[in-house]
């Protein structure tokens, strides 16, 4: 092989390896195009087959059992080197394939294959059509061929651009993960020095200085927050949230729940009412009460003084329920799914976030959150699980 040709099927291989196809499961995006080129063409056998550097591999197949073949006994290993249908139209006959397993074994006799390139150029496979019986194709029949390989090229394109929004959002993610989580570090430290200088610890302040110090420790305190909250958005979005899988007493969560939100609802005169939560759910104990103290918050944040927000469970014979129903201004029913959405404000002062992350708590577990409103009568969150019987293994988990 020459240095040209060892450079140009170097590159070659980059791309076919650049698609990611090679060993993946069969789709029916592909199988979809074999189907349709055996029934058009009249021929028993179709193959989308991607040469690699010592076999060709079929991403799809009709008509034969195997997977692949050795490089050295594929004929798609010459199709890729035409620029348009390679035709053999009888391989017993034909010195270069008489002795391939297709022939010997397979009693294949005619093949017609057409290259497929890849979005940077590069051939990287064939799709293909084999007959038990010599025979020519058309110039139609080729055209066709033509055509349905032009699909196949297309469909690669499709999926790698899939491939690579996907790549683009992951390495968002994992960018603002890295980012909160640093950020949140310092914060923290902030936030707790600033709380010891308000205590007068380290010596008496001014009460103009205290209150300086107390409005940066609050802004500390709410940026924290917000870390903790992309952080959670981007593990939800990455699906690295790492929940536990153990019995919950859904009664436990509420109390945990209530005492977190408890301060802000008494500055603020609105009533927490608890009602029966006597139900129990197999979960991660820490983010259900993260879920509930978030729906509580918001519906503390939405009430006027002298209103009510309650909290209640229920089961049914394979859900659970968490309903928190508050008495504010309620949501429009254009924006009862948009508040799910990241970013997305109930109230002035929050980032947003807090449902889009209950919701992919909830997903998470295999359940789901839904909201249902009526104008000026207040709005009421459901967080539904699957429900935790006596010695039971849910295999959703």
């Amino acid at each position: 092989m020459s240095e040209d040709s060892w450079h140009a099927e170097v590159n070659r291989l980059a791309a076919l390896r650049a698609l990611r196809l090679l060993d993946t499961p069969r789709e029916e995006r592909f199988d979809r195009i074999t189907r349709f080129a055996c029934d058009v063409l009249g021929t028993p056998v179709a193959l989308v087959s991607l040469v690699d550097l010592d076999r060709q591999w079929f991403k799809s197949c009709v008509g034969l059992d195997e997977t692949e073949t050795p490089r050295g006994e594929s004929v798609c290993a010459h199709a890729i080197r035409q620029n348009r249908v390679f035709e053999v139209h009888d391989l017993a006959a034909d010195g270069r394939f008489a002795e391939f397993p297709v022939v010997t074994e397979e009693g294949l006799r005619f093949y017609a294959g057409h290259p497929i390139s890849a979005p940077s150029g590069h051939k990287v496979g064939t799709l293909c059509v084999l007959d038990r019986r010599p025979r020519s194709f058309t110039r139609a029949e080729r055209r066709r061929l033509a055509d349905l390989a032009t699909w196949v090229e297309l469909e690669c394109a499709v999926v790698q651009a899939m491939l690579a929004a996907q790549d683009a959002e992951r390495a968002k993610d994992d960018f603002t993960a890295v980012v909160s989580h640093e950020l949140r570090t310092p914060l923290t430290s902030v936030h707790g020095s600033l709380e010891l200088l308000a205590t007068g610890r380290f010596g008496a302040v001014s009460a103009q200085a205290e209150r300086l110090v107390r409005i940066a420790a609050d802004n500390a305190a709410r940026l924290v927050r917000l870390a903790d909250e992309v952080l959670d958005l981007s593990k939800v979005r990455a699906g690295r949230l790492g929940l536990r899988a153990e019995p919950v007493a859904l009664a436990g969560v509420v109390q945990q729940a209530v005492h977190a939100v408890a301060g802000v609802a008494e500055r603020a005169g609105v009533e927490l009412a608890v009602l029966d939560c006597a139900v129990d759910v197999r979960g991660d104990s820490d983010r259900l009460v993260q879920v509930v103290t978030n729906l509580l918050g918001n519906a503390v944040s939405v009430s006027q003084p002298g209103q009510r927000v309650e909290v209640w469970c229920e089961r049914g014979e394979l859900l659970a329920r968490v309903h928190v129903r508050d008495q504010g201004p309620g949501i429009p029913p254009e924006e009862l799914e948009r508040v799910f959405q990241p970013f997305v404000q109930l109230r002035p002062g929050g980032a947003g976030l807090g449902l889009a992350i209950t919701r992919g708590i909830a997903e998470a577990h295999g359940g789901s959150v839904s909201a249902v409103s009526v104008p000026g009568e207040g709005a009421e969150f459901v967080v539904t699980l699957p429900a935790e019987g006596p010695g039971e293994d849910r295999a959703w988990w």
